[in-house]
């Protein structure tokens, strides 16, 4: 019989639907096996994502312990410098947008002032802040029955008579609460008291290092944390390889071609580091932010939790747990799909 001009007819390319149906075929057989691969993705993704709430807590709970600190100091000054607040009217002359710690420093007004008379400059109509209502009026109204009167936002003030304004006010004083407002000439010194903390280059310097500092070391920690993560998972396909030489043998010799192998392999990983990825990313989360609530307590925790960063972060855990599983199951999807039929098969593995 003539076999030179035999025709191999071409292998048949299995479509990605056959590679899912036998990957999820193989996870439920080799399920101790899965779980122990799961497990090490899981146990990265939540170090990391541990990692990654901790740092965003920490600066929220900084930060909002700093907007608190400054709340305090604001309407401490105000309570024993200025006129007694009770029964009397509150003037407000906004620049621009409010700051979250003028906010808060006008509800507490609002709390303790007989009224909030005036929102003056930057906004035409009546606004509610804070769950205080905020009513325009004019400027000769505000200076003729306002006690007190506070500059508040970093925007451009109304132009007007400031220095007859200031005259015709009760205390003929005017409390700025923004450190950068844009004050006119005439609101001098001796015309306005600054109530906003002022921070010296030194300590700016200070922070600034501190804040470096923080970010290495957080970097150094992440980098650890995902070669450990892609480590332990590159093991553990190594590890499903080496068990699985008859069966990539047994698919070889039926007609499997090296990128149905690789394929399967891939998708493999991809499972397994999406679901690790999800639990690790909660348990991480979970852990980190329970660490933090026992410290600071939860009240001041959850009021400073930044929930957008926070699922912004959670959704970059779970990527980068399939991306992590991926890139881990190439080296052994290479080995497995240059594997020769015969030799797997007579592996005794």
């Amino acid at each position: 019989m003539n076999v030179t001009n035999a025709t191999i007819p071409e292998q048949v390319k299995l479509p990605v639907r056959i590679a899912l149906e036998v990957v999820l075929h193989g996870l439920r057989i080799r399920l101790g096996r899965s779980v122990v691969t799961i497990t090490g993705v899981v146990c990265g993704i939540a170090f990391l994502m541990s990692i990654l709430t901790g740092q965003v807590v920490k600066r929220g709970v900084a930060d909002e312990d700093a907007r608190r600190e400054e709340v305090s100091r604001i309407m401490s000054f105000v309570r024993s410098d200025l006129p007694k607040l009770a029964g009397h009217t509150i003037g407000i002359v906004g620049g621009g947008t409010l700051s979250e710690v003028e906010a808060r420093v006008v509800e507490q007004l609002a709390g303790e002032a007989g009224t909030i008379l005036a929102l003056k400059g930057g906004t035409p109509s009546a606004r509610t802040l804070h769950g205080v209502t905020l009513r325009p009026v004019p400027a000769a109204q505000m200076a003729g029955e306002a006690a007190v009167i506070f500059i508040m936002g970093d925007g451009e003030l109304p132009e007007f008579d400031w220095s007859g304004f200031l005259d015709r006010a009760l205390n003929n004083l005017a409390a700025v609460t923004a450190p950068n407002a844009k004050l006119p000439p005439v609101l001098t010194a001796e015309r306005t008291v600054q109530l906003a903390r002022a921070w010296s280059a030194e300590e700016l310097e200070a922070k600034s290092l501190e804040a470096r500092k923080e970010r290495f070391r957080s970097i150094w920690i992440t980098v650890i944390s995902l070669l450990v993560t892609v480590i332990g998972i590159s093991n553990a396909m190594l590890m499903s390889v080496t068990e699985r030489f008859r069966e990539i043998g047994t698919m070889k010799c039926l007609g499997a071609l090296s990128s149905f192998v690789t394929q399967m392999f891939v998708l493999e990983a991809s499972i397994m580091g999406l679901v690790g990825g999800f639990f690790g990313a909660v348990l991480g989360a979970a852990f980190a932010l329970t660490v933090y609530v026992i410290t600071y307590g939860g009240s001041l925790v959850f009021s400073a939790l930044p929930v957008g960063t926070m699922l912004l972060y959670a959704v970059g855990c779970v990527f980068a747990g399939v991306a992590l599983s991926i890139v881990a199951a190439l080296y052994p999807a290479k080995v497995a799909a240059s594997m020769v039929p015969a030799t797997a098969l007579r592996s005794t593995v």
